[in-house]
């Protein structure tokens, strides 16, 4: 028997352009570089909603504030102008306006960021445990990702993410 634990990685995005898409793993990270720093300036990042918008964070005074359904999994970083949201859901998915703003007030930019949540699994870490031999080891071996790791039963460390028995065992 094997156990397989497949972990959502991180994803980084160049959204430094006017427009950018980003494509991110459901239940993963995703850190979205919006500018190289955002000291000394005002933003204001909104999701846009089929009937309006939904604030993500904004920053003022060198003070972020993170806002609603992203509050405790959403960070913003000011000495490079990365936005990271942890834990993604399917939700997430849609497009991001940042109002970028000089201190005083002035607009200078709008970046449009379309983030593409990909995976129909839940939003957190999955287990997997099988008799894996034969044409089923074939199968997930081709299945699985990088981000997966896999041990033996009996409490091993973790290996690769090959599928298969341990050593010296018999498929």
């Amino acid at each position: 028997m094997y156990v397989i634990k497949c972990v959502a990685g991180e994803t980084k995005c160049n959204a430094t352009q006017i427009s950018s898409q980003c494509s991110v793993t459901l239940g993963g990270s995703v850190s979205i570089q919006l500018m190289t720093n955002a000291s000394g300036q005002q933003l204001w990042c909104k999701k846009k909603l089929p009937t309006g918008s939904i604030n993500v964070f904004s920053l003022k005074k060198e003070k972020v504030t993170i806002q609603g359904p992203y509050r405790n999994r959403t960070e913003f970083f000011i000495n490079n102008g990365t936005l990271k949201i942890t834990k993604v859901e399917t939700n997430d998915s849609g497009e991001y306006t940042v109002d970028v703003f000089d201190p005083n007030g002035i607009l200078l930019r709008t970046i449009h960021v379309q983030l593409d949540v990909q995976g129909n699994g839940p939003s957190e870490t999955r287990w997997l445990a099988a008799g894996v031999t034969g044409e089923l080891q074939r199968l997930l071996s081709t299945l699985l990702s990088s981000n997966c790791v896999s041990g033996g039963m009996r409490g091993a460390p973790p290996r690769s993410a090959a599928v298969g028995p341990r050593d010296g065992a018999n498929s």
